[in-house]
């Protein structure tokens, strides 16, 4: 079971990489020279120091309250956790990525607040497009310890797509 020090370093790289990597597909598209954003690959790379342990605990705690691998495959509790994960988790896990993506720059609760209730619903209909059958795979076949590592492999790819989306 690897360290919550080296799940918070792999978090931080691959959300700190996938935005230089959306910056620079970015760059390719545009007529003029853009150049990197690091106060953007700070922010995403933040988010990933935060979210990490955040995802660690609610993934053991929804494993701890609702095991699922066992000799068989207990779909009730299979089911509860992907409800669970996608509305609360989804929700937590995006309002988070929300603050650490804004914070520094709007600097004011009430700002943030209204970015949070601007943004937040447009994130998550593009997430439940992906995040479900991630979710599926890690409950049904991923160690807890494990469904970090899992997600942020996965996340590198919606980690472009949250750039994209928080430069808009």
């Amino acid at each position: 079971m690897p360290s919550l020090v080296t799940i918070i370093v792999q978090s931080a790289t691959l959300k700190a990489f996938a935005n230089i990597t959306a910056q620079i597909l970015q760059q390719l598209k545009s007529p003029t020279p853009i150049p990197l954003d690091w106060n953007r690959v700070l922010e995403f790379a933040v988010f990933g120091i935060v979210s990490a342990p955040l995802i660690s605990l609610w993934q053991r705690s929804l494993d701890e309250t609702f095991p699922t691998q066992n000799s068989r495959i207990n779909w009730p509790n299979v089911l509860l956790k992907l409800l669970l994960d996608q509305t609360i988790g989804l929700f937590v896990a995006n309002v988070v990525f929300i603050i650490c993506t804004t914070g520094a720059r709007l600097q004011s609760g009430t700002l943030i607040l209204q970015e949070v209730q601007a943004r937040i619903f447009r994130i998550l209909l593009a997430a439940w497009k992906i995040w479900p059958a991630v979710s599926l795979v890690n409950f049904l076949w991923v160690p807890w310890h494990s469904r970090v590592v899992v997600t942020s492999l996965v996340g590198f790819g919606w980690n472009i797509i949250l750039s994209v989306l928080s430069s808009a």
